[in-house]
């Protein structure tokens, strides 16, 4: 399990979409449409290789922040 990369997950199968890098050194996610949506809205995040009994947010689905961010500013960085 890394904890700089999240599997992007399918809502009720946690099939794993893709995984994601996180965002830029600025913060920003580098996956975004044209309205500024980033690519995992609308689907579940996890820690790299963990499997269904660890913890899966919900990204809600017109997110224009990077999740990893998030957490990132939450613990000072």
């Amino acid at each position: 399990m890394s904890s700089d990369r999240v599997d992007i997950l399918a809502e009720g199968t946690d099939e794993v979409m893709f995984t994601c890098q996180g965002p830029t050194a600025t913060g920003r996610c580098p996956h975004t449409d044209l309205r500024g949506v980033v690519a995992c809205a609308g689907y579940r995040i996890a820690a790299t290789g963990a499997g269904p009994e660890y913890w899966k947010m919900s990204i809600p689905p017109t997110s224009q922040h990077c999740p990893l961010a998030w957490n990132l500013e939450y613990v000072g960085m």
